[in-house]
C-alpha cells in the first residue's frame, strides 16, 4: 500500500492525528475535537482513495468483524430497553470504534516514515512543554499551595487533594504514563546527549507528577509494564528498568498514605467494592443485553455510603470496573464482544511489535506496554475520553507498523549529523 504525495486531504490527516495525540494533555475537549478532525479528514483521504478501505481492511477481517459488531451490539441493548435516543446513545458509545475503521486504513496509506518522524518530534517537544507546566503547578501547590499556574488560564483544579492540573487524577495518570514511554523512545532512538538529557529530566518529571498523584493503578501499571519489558523485551537496561518501576511504585503508595489518612482510604475501598456488587447485581437482574447505554447510573447505593457518594456527580456514577460496565451496560452478549474486540486488538499491538526489527520492534514494544497500562486501568476505572485516545493511537501506531514494518531504518534522531 503505497503513500500519496502529499496533499491537502494528506496534510490535514497528518496534523489531526499530531493533534489527537496531545489532545490527552490538553483537556476533555481539545481530545473530541481532534478525534472529530481525525474522523473527517480520514473521510476524505478515503475518498480521494476509494479503493484503499477495503484493501487494507481485507487482510484483517476478524478485526473489523469484532469491531463493527459491537455497535451492533450497543444499539440492540438500546432498543431492547427502550432508551431515548437510541441512535445518539449508540454512537457515543460506538464513536472510537467507528473512527478506527476509518482512521486505519488512512494511515495505514497516508504516512511515510518522514511523516511519522516529524509528528514523534512534534509530540516530544510539545510533551516536555506540558510537563513542565505539571511540574510548576505540582511544586506550587504543593510548597505554597498555590493555583497561580490554573488562574494564568483561568482553570479549577478538580482534585484538591492530589495536583492533578485540570483532570481527574485517574485519567491523567494514564497520560503521564504513555508520555513516559514516549520519552523512553526519544531516549533510545536518539544520539544527540544533550537531547538525551532532556528526555532524561522529562521522565524524572513525570515521574514526580506520578509519585504525587498517589493513583494505585498508576503504580501498579509501571511495576507491571516494567517486568513485561524483561520478559518481553530482554535487552540491557531493562532490569535497571524494572527496579525503577518498583521504587516509583513504592514511593506513590508511601505519598498515597501520607495524603490520605487510613479511614479516608478504607471508605474508598468500601466505596469500590459496594459499587461492585452493586453492579454485580445489576448485571444479573438483565444478564443477556444488559440495561443500555450508562446503565450503571441507575445502580441503587447502599445506605452506608449516602453520605459519600452525595459528593459524586452523575456523571462518574459507574462500576470503577470497565470490563464489569460493560456486562451491566449491554449484557452477556455485549460484555463478551467487547472483551474479545479488546484481547483481538491488543494481540494485533503484541504481533505487530514480534513482528518487527530494530527500532521498529522497540516501537511496537512501547505501543505494546501502553496497551498493557490502559487493560491494568480497566480493573479499577471506566474509560474516560483521554484514556480511549490513548488506546486508538497505540492501535493506530501498530496498524502503520505492520503495513511498513520491512521498510529500511533511518539514522537517529538528532545525532548531530
Amino acid at each position: 500500500m503505497r503513500s500519496d504525495q502529499p496533499g491537502m486531504t494528506t496534510t490535514v490527516l497528518r496534523g489531526s492525528l499530531a493533534l489527537l495525540i496531545i489532545a490527552p494533555l490538553i483537556n476533555v475537549g481539545p481530545v473530541n475535537i481532534s478525534a472529530f478532525l481525525l474522523l473527517l479528514a480520514s473521510s476524505l483521504w478515503l475518498a480521494k482513495h476509494p479503493d484503499q478501505w477495503w484493501a487494507y481492511w481485507r487482510q484483517h477481517r476478524p478485526l473489523l468483524l469484532i469491531t463493527l459488531l459491537l455497535p451492533v451490539a450497543f444499539w440492540l441493548s438500546n432498543l431492547l430497553n427502550d432508551n431515548e435516543g437510541i441512535m445518539a446513545a449508540t454512537f457515543s458509545q460506538s464513536r472510537w470504534l467507528l473512527l478506527l475503521t476509518l482512521a486505519a486504513p488512512a494511515i495505514a496509506g497516508g504516512f511515510d516514515r518522514r511523516t511519522w518522524r516529524r509528528i514523534f518530534y512534534f509530540v516530544c517537544v510539545t510533551t516536555l512543554m506540558f510537563t513542565a507546566i505539571y511540574c510548576i503547578d505540582t511544586g506550587l501547590y504543593w510548597g505554597f499551595n498555590s493555583n497561580f499556574m490554573l488562574d494564568v488560564v483561568d482553570a479549577e483544579r478538580v482534585d484538591l487533594l492530589r495536583p492533578s492540573w485540570v483532570f481527574n487524577p485517574h485519567p491523567f495518570s494514564r497520560t503521564l504514563v504513555a508520555a513516559l514511554l514516549l520519552f523512553a523512545a526519544a531516549l533510545a532512538t536518539t544520539g544527540n546527549e544533550m537531547w538525551r538529557m532532556i528526555c532524561l529530566a522529562g521522565m524524572l518529571g513525570l515521574a514526580v507528577i506520578l509519585i504525587a498523584g498517589a493513583v494505585r493503578t498508576a503504580l501498579l501499571s509501571l511495576a507491571v509494564i516494567a517486568a513485561c519489558g524483561v520478559v518481553l523485551y530482554a535487552r540491557r537496561g531493562l532490569f535497571f528498568g524494572l527496579a525503577v518501576g518498583f521504587i516509583l511504585g513504592a514511593l506513590g503508595l508511601w505519598t498515597r498514605a501520607q495524603i490520605f489518612p487510613q479511614q479516608s482510604a478504607d471508605q474508598s475501598l468500601q466505596f469500590r467494592t459496594a459499587l461492585f456488587e452493586q453492579g454485580i447485581l445489576a448485571f444479573l437482574e438483565k444478564p443477556w443485553f444488559g440495561g443500555g447505554y450508562q446503565a450503571a447510573r441507575e445502580i441503587p447505593w447502599p445506605e452506608s455510603l449516602q453520605a459519600f457518594t452525595a459528593t459524586q456527580t452523575l456523571a462518574t456514577t459507574n462500576t470503577h470496573v470497565q470490563w464489569l460496565e460493560m456486562l451491566v451496560s449491554y449484557g452477556l452478549i455485549g460484555g463478551v464482544l467487547f472483551v474479545l474486540f479488546w484481547s483481538l486488538w491488543g494481540w494485533f499491538v503484541f504481533t505487530a511489535q514480534r513482528q518487527a526489527t530494530g527500532k521498529f520492534r522497540l516501537a511496537g514494544f512501547l505501543l505494546l506496554l501502553n496497551w498493557v497500562s490502559l487493560t491494568v486501568a480497566g480493573f479499577t476505572t471506566v474509560y474516560r475520553e483521554s484514556e480511549w485516545a490513548l488506546w486508538l493511537i497505540t492501535v493506530l501506531g501498530a496498524v502503520w507498523l505492520t503495513q511498513h514494518r520491512g521498510e529500511p531504518e533511518e539514522p537517529n534522531l538528532h545525532t548531530g549529523h
